[in-house]
């Protein structure tokens, strides 16, 4: 959000317009959240948790064959998830972070179809990971501003958008302010028994 603050402001103000500034919303919620829901599915493209998917051995002992080329019975098979999120021939502009894309009757490609796995090699805590992430994303935004810190000379210090390269891909540490929201909020959070 730090990189993208009109989006978190159009996020907050369609929590902020369904949600009001008094409750944090739920998972009932998500349905009456279009553009929160949006602002999840492009987090899951844009920066996917597993680039290149995990790797499987194909299930059989015969050959198989994809669009005329042989997999060999028994082979690791590895899909290139960061390339199928990427495709602009499925995602204008694919380098750009733009929830919008998943708004109106010409929305892209959800991207859950691709960054789960696929298949019965398919992530079997697809539900619960879809539930966690959305949450996180929802309680976040209802609750806090995520701002760039200030540097020694005043001005804000925007980090570098820096991930680490391993199978499951994650942010490079980084400084931000986070501010909650309102005090009403704050006290909700800190009342909060997780």
């Amino acid at each position: 959000m730090l990189h993208y603050s009109e989006v978190q402001k159009l996020a907050q103000k369609e929590i902020d317009a369904v949600i009001g500034k008094d409750r944090l919303p739920t998972l009932a919620d998500r349905d009456l959240l279009p553009y929160v829901e949006a602002l999840y599915k492009e987090v899951l493209r844009w920066q996917p948790l597993g680039p290149i998917g995990i790797p499987h051995r194909l299930g059989s002992d015969i050959d198989d064959e994809y669009k005329g080329m042989r997999i060999p019975a028994n082979a690791m098979v590895i899909a290139n998830i960061w390339n199928m999120v990427r495709d602009p021939a499925v995602y204008h502009d694919p380098e750009t972070f733009n929830p919008s894309r998943y708004l109106g009757p010409e929305s892209e490609s959800n991207p859950e179809d691709v960054v789960f796995g696929f298949g019965r090699r398919r992530c079997p805590g697809i539900n619960v990971a879809r539930s966690s992430v959305w949450f996180s994303i929802a309680l976040t935004l209802a609750a806090y501003d995520v701002t760039p810190s200030i540097g020694d000379d005043g001005n804000p210090i925007l980090p570098a958008l820096e991930y680490s390269n391993a199978t499951i891909r994650h942010p490079k540490p980084f400084q931000c302010t986070i501010t909650p929201r309102s005090e009403k909020l704050k006290t909700i959070i800190e009342t909060m028994s997780l």
